[in-house]
């Protein structure tokens, strides 16, 4: 989200992916898929994403990240050190 939303289309498939929604899903016995559908639900029907642009975004007021504060790399791409 903090990347200006994500496409609709992919926010399922996203969610799905993810291991915390995939391990909620097994506790509650249902599909990943199912889970993550009732949750977007849930976050539209609440009000807590927005559907703009085709694209789903936090609705809560923010500042947005500049861009140039997310091209870090993440930490696995980091380079190893040796011990001294």
């Amino acid at each position: 989200m903090i990347r200006g939303g994500i496409p609709a289309g992919e926010v399922e498939s996203y969610l799905s992916a993810r291991a915390w929604l995939t391990d909620a899903a097994r506790l509650l016995d249902r599909a990943p898929e199912a889970l993550a559908a009732e949750l977007i639900d849930t976050m539209l029907g609440s009000g807590a994403v927005v559907l703009r642009d085709g694209r789903l975004r936090a609705a809560a007021e923010h500042t947005p990240v500049p861009a140039e504060a997310l091209r870090v790399p993440y930490p696995r791409a980091w380079p190893t050190t040796r011990p001294r």
